[in-house]
């Protein structure tokens, strides 16, 4: 059956009547190549690629000791709450493939939008000329399509990749406090505690405002309460030791020990026994604000 040429020609008409809407509906901000500048900055404490897309806002890949990398939109003017945007690496105008390389969701809270969920492809493809593409409806149904500029971005992303391989292991959360556990009747460090110990020492090493370090010993209320205080010492004596054979002046750490006097947890039954044979370390700051408060403040 032949269609009329009129119904033909105006659902044609209509039909670029949408298209056009369509496409006015969704407003694509990306700064212009010769303007377009990709910033690196970081140290032990945190590693940071920025980008500044005119008339938006900034794209930022950020890396802090023991977290995933994280991508963030940091919007100049545009506020949305509990709304997620689909963010995607994609190839260059040039690039023959034009499929995105990765894609992650990312959540709004005001003026930020976040994610920690597969952000290394990200990396990744700056290294190798890709762009990133952040596609955001707000709650007006307006859409917004917000693309970085792809220029110079292989040598940021080295330097990017070279900070990381220098970041502290541990963040100070970490650090400031943490509880190792002994086996029963036991002050043998385990090579978990070592491992956390080597974090607190190269943690004192790169915060100079860390001036003390306390190391409480503690043991269950099995057997005889003399042996567990001696036994509690024995625990924070081996933790102390191996601090100051990492490099931690012994004038820096302070011991006690406590035997059973201050569980945590029950005493009558095996779980928290075990919780109870501990030794606790605590990093201690000065007054003025350390090199990590700093970084830790950096969105």
């Amino acid at each position: 059956m032949k269609i009329p040429v009129y119904l033909l020609t105006g659902t044609l008409v209509v039909l670029a009547i949408f298209t056009n809407k369509v496409q006015a509906s969704t407003t694509r901000y990306q700064t212009p190549f010769e303007q377009a500048k990709w910033l690196f900055s970081g140290d032990k404490f945190h590693c940071e690629i920025s980008h500044r897309v005119r008339g938006f806002g900034l794209l930022r890949l950020t890396a802090t000791p023991g977290e995933p990398l994280a991508l963030a939109l940091h919007a100049d003017w545009l506020e949305l709450t509990n709304t997620d945007s689909q963010a995607s690496v994609v190839p260059a105008a040039w690039h023959i493939q034009q499929q995105p390389f990765a894609s992650t969701a990312m959540r709004w809270q005001e003026s930020t939008a976040r994610s920690k969920d597969a952000i290394a492809p990200f990396l990744e493809g700056l290294e190798q000329g890709y762009s990133w593409q952040v596609n955001i409806t707000a709650n007006n149904g307006h859409q917004y399509q917000i693309d970085s500029s792809p220029v110079a971005t292989q040598a940021i992303a080295n330097q990017f990749r070279l900070c990381r391989q220098k970041l502290l292991p541990k963040p100070f959360d970490y650090v400031r406090r943490i509880d190792l556990l002994f086996a029963s009747s036991s002050s043998k460090l385990t090579p978990a505690h070592v491992q956390d110990l080597n974090a607190v020492y190269q943690y004192i090493q790169a915060d100079s405002s860390i001036n003390e370090v306390l190391i409480d010993g503690h043991t269950d209320a099995s057997g005889n309460r003399l042996a567990n205080l001696v036994l509690s010492k024995a625990r924070a004596d081996e933790v102390a030791s191996r601090l100051i054979e990492f490099g931690i002046p012994a004038t820096m750490i302070q011991v006690r020990n406590h035997g059973t006097r201050a569980p945590v947890a029950s005493n009558n039954n095996s779980q928290g026994r075990e919780l109870n044979r501990r030794v606790t370390l605590r990093l201690v700051m000065s007054p003025t604000q350390s090199t990590s408060s700093s970084a830790s403040g950096t969105e």
